[in-house]
């Protein structure tokens, strides 16, 4: 019901929007750290057909990961009054097998990476390769990875 002499006024009510992307791919994250997955941004110019008013927006949205390794193991050991940096002395064959195989893929990793130009990422999966494997093929890991990044 209008009344004479009233004059309507307008309402403007932001909808809120959602965009999605998705990542695919694996990354390497140390204990603590953080690596950023993507992100996008875009932006939106408006004018009105009079010219009399104009409207912008920009928006910006990203993902990123952090990891933080719980090692309930040396919390335990720890708890007990044990040294808790000490290394499991139960480890079973299969396990020296299966962290030989870590990292003989992380070195395969590092490679993939160097080729691509990511030598911080390659830097990383050498180094924990270095830590998994032992003997000869630590030593061969660390000489690949001095020769692949020469600072």
């Amino acid at each position: 019901m209008a009344s004479a002499g009233l004059v309507a006024q307008g309402q403007v009510v932001q909808l809120p929007t959602f965009r999605t992307f998705s990542y695919s791919g694996s990354v390497l994250v140390p204990d603590g750290g953080t690596a950023v997955l993507g992100g996008n941004s875009s932006a939106f110019r408006s004018r009105s057909l009079r010219g009399n008013g104009q409207s912008s927006a920009r928006s910006f949205g990203g993902g990123s990961v952090t990891a933080t390794i719980i090692d309930l193991d040396a919390m335990d050991r720890k708890m007990r009054g044990l040294d808790s940096t000490a290394r499991r002395t139960d480890v079973t064959p299969a396990d020296h097998v299966e962290r030989i195989e870590e990292g003989k893929s992380l070195v395969r990793y590092a490679r993939k990476m160097a080729s691509m130009g990511k030598l911080s990422q390659a830097r990383m999966a050498y180094k924990m390769a270095i830590g998994k494997l032992d003997g000869r093929l630590a030593e061969l890991a660390a000489a690949e990875s001095r020769r692949l990044l020469r600072p």
